[in-house]
């Protein structure tokens, strides 16, 4: 009895190791991945939390999951805090008013222009001497492509309702 006790602490300690050992090769393995070969969802889990969450109690994660192409304008993780108490349907409505079908750049966002969200309200597009506005809001970050889109990030959130 004592040496199937010792064998069973052996393998869980084996096990063990394993488990310790295995888990930071695969999280270098997905920092490994260019954030070209990763979706806008995954982009989206690795650098922006709050958004991510909200996406996913919006329902929206399986669309930009997909192969696909979106634009995300996303604003900035503070603003989205305030948002996390809406019901889902609410919230729906809120972050497809921050998205576009089709992958823009910003160079692809032209003066005067407008832009079409997945709620299917229309955005103006503004372009100033060295900067874009999305319906009066800036963006800050361009051009973060992913495998299926581009995120921008947004200076503020978008006042659609």
């Amino acid at each position: 009895m004592k040496l199937l006790y010792q064998k069973l602490y052996a393998n869980i300690a084996i096990i063990v190791l394993l488990l310790v050992y295995l888990q930071p090769v695969q999280a270098q393995e997905m920092a490994l991945v260019p954030k070209e070969r990763m979706t806008l969802m995954q982009y989206v889990m690795q650098e922006r939390p709050v958004l991510a969450g909200l996406i996913t109690k919006a329902g929206l994660t399986p669309m930009l999951s997909d192969k696909e192409l979106y634009t995300v304008l996303a604003p900035p993780e503070a603003e989205l805090t305030a948002l996390q108490q809406l019901a889902p349907a609410r919230l729906r409505a809120v972050i497809s008013n921050h998205i576009l079908k089709g992958a823009y750049l910003e160079k692809d966002l032209k003066d005067g222009s407008t832009v079409e969200t997945v709620a299917q309200t229309k955005l103006n597009i503004f372009r100033k001497k060295d900067h874009t506005l999305v319906d009066g809001v800036r963006i800050e970050s361009a051009n973060t492509q992913v495998e299926n889109g581009v995120l921008h990030g947004l200076s503020g959130k978008l006042t659609l309702e």
